[in-house]
């Protein structure tokens, strides 16, 4: 089962939090009833402070996956707002403090009164976690702008086949990435598929809101199946193009795998 099918609520916002270095929160915000809930959060003052500003109450946590630049800021939260539902996948209820919703995949879920799943997509961790609620894709670090997450616990198999499940989503979805790295993911981007003029035009747009002091994320699920190398394994000029300095089968799992290795050591 992937995505739900369902049409987006124009009740829900998405205010987006940056955090730590370049990492973002993202609130969930049910404005006719002044509610939010918050995904991931690397710590909390800034998460505490939007609350405040939006004059919302804050009412659930989710967790996309364990590591520390995702929930560090669970115990100054809780400690702020008291008993919290935190949720996330059932296979890190040892590893994420506090969680008390378990979730398994493709279960649906309410918070802020939006009806949400969560689609477990391992390949970064093996417990990581899409959130889907109508258009907004909530994706930890699976996915990033133009890039996707090191394989810190999954397969090359796996992730392919968790990319696989986002990208079966509509392709008007907004996808909310859990850090800011797509300025660089591009120009790796340009490296691997360098006859993709999309890629290009993407630079230039991003470059200005970034100039601007403004988080690329949101982007649409369309601009990353057009240019995020990582969802274009099938393309003929970017396998090309790799087997010019890699040798590589051109079956996608072993694509998927040598695009990873070589973003693993671009900088």
């Amino acid at each position: 089962m992937s995505c739900m099918t369902q049409h987006e609520d124009h009740a829900m916002e998405v205010i987006t939090v940056p955090c730590l270095y370049d990492n973002y929160a993202y609130l969930v915000v049910n404005g006719e009833a002044g509610e939010a809930a918050v995904v991931d959060l690397p710590e909390a003052w800034p998460v505490m402070r939007a609350v405040a500003e939006h004059e919302l109450k804050l009412t659930a946590v989710l967790c996309t996956h364990h590591h520390h630049d995702h929930i560090g800021g669970l115990d100054d939260l809780l400690d702020e707002y008291g008993e919290l539902p935190v949720y996330g996948f059932h296979q890190d209820r040892t590893r994420i403090p506090y969680l008390s919703e378990l979730l398994d995949d493709n279960d649906i879920f309410q918070v802020c009164g939006f009806d949400m799943q969560m689609l477990h997509t391992p390949g970064h961790t093996s417990a990581s976690v899409v959130f889907q609620a109508g258009n907004h894709l909530f994706v930890g670090d699976t996915l990033f702008g133009a890039g996707c997450g090191r394989l810190f616990e999954g397969t090359p198999e796996q992730m392919v086949s968790s990319l696989d499940r986002i990208t079966g989503c509509p392709t008007d979805s907004l996808v909310y990435f859990g850090h800011e790295y797509t300025e660089l993911n591009l120009r790796f981007a340009a490296e691997v598929d360098p006859l993709n003029p999309a890629v290009r035009e993407r630079q230039k747009r991003v470059a200005d809101v970034r100039a601007q002091g403004r988080p690329s994320a949101p982007s649409r699920l369309a601009d990353e199946l057009a240019t995020n190398p990582f969802l274009r394994i099938e393309d003929a000029s970017l396998i090309e193009h790799l087997k010019a300095d890699t040798a590589v089968p051109d079956d996608r799992i072993s694509v998927f795998a040598a695009l990873r290795e070589k973003r693993n050591h671009f900088s």
